[in-house]
């Protein structure tokens, strides 16, 4: 695999290509058997144990208007990766991925606008492979070993990335809405009660659908509202 650094423990891979940006190419994947302060949305911790794919990217797109999608073009990879394992992978908008309502994966996205003509983005991205025992995980979590699905963890990352540069060129061309229909048949809280917590504030009401640009659609006390950021309560 081109462009692919290998290490058996890191700090945390999005640390590191954060640190090494400017070094590195456009598609640079860096990979961890272990993390020892791996990270997730708003700086949770990621608990990054052996027997986890452990992977951050390093993308330079010259074209940023759509740059909140990518972390939900690379949750939709990794749906299509496990569906080849014969799992039924959903989607928990923005971009986790659960099997039976329990994690799997989750995926952080940070950018780095360093250049004025365009972006650094790293995405780092968590799957749990052959894990016991994730009660530390903070909320229901499952691994591909707990599933009875087995896959070798380079070949799953292979897999992963065909997907994700499969579509990569045309969502930073013309955005969410060229995924849009695959990510619906996904999106497991479609149509469902769900609550959304962003900071101190939750808001009540049915997943009603997600928009061209990938915000969440949710009516709420007869209204329908747009939300762009949160964490979703099923």
């Amino acid at each position: 695999m081109e462009n692919l650094l290998y290490f058996e423990e890191l700090d945390s891979t999005q640390t590191y290509l954060k640190e090494h940006a400017s070094a590195l190419h456009h598609g640079t994947v860096v990979c961890a058997d272990r993390q020892t302060a791996g990270r997730g949305r708003y700086d949770r911790k990621w608990v990054s144990a052996q027997g986890g794919l452990y992977f951050s990217i390093l993308l330079q797109p010259v074209k940023t208007d759509y740059l909140p999608n990518l972390t939900q073009l690379m949750a939709l990879s990794v749906c299509c990766a496990l569906e080849e394992l014969d799992l039924s992978p959903a989607l928990k908008w923005p971009n986790d991925v659960q099997v039976n309502g329990q994690k799997i994966c989750g995926i952080l996205s940070e950018a780095l606008f360093t250049n004025p003509n365009c972006a650094t983005v790293i995405l780092g991205v968590g799957v749990n492979i052959s894990q016991d025992g994730l009660d530390q995980v903070g909320q229901p979590a499952t691994s591909l070993k707990e599933l009875g699905a087995q896959a070798d963890k380079l070949v799953l990352l292979s897999n992963v990335l065909d997907y994700f540069w499969k579509d990569y060129d045309n969502l930073l061309a013309h955005g969410f809405d060229t995924i849009r229909a695959a990510y619906l048949r996904r999106f497991a809280a479609l149509g469902k009660p769900i609550s959304v917590r962003n900071g101190t504030q939750t808001i009540s009401g049915t997943a009603e659908d997600i928009s061209p640009r990938g915000t969440l659609l949710l009516r709420s006390a007869g209204q329908l509202k747009e939300i762009y950021i949160g964490d979703v309560i099923v």
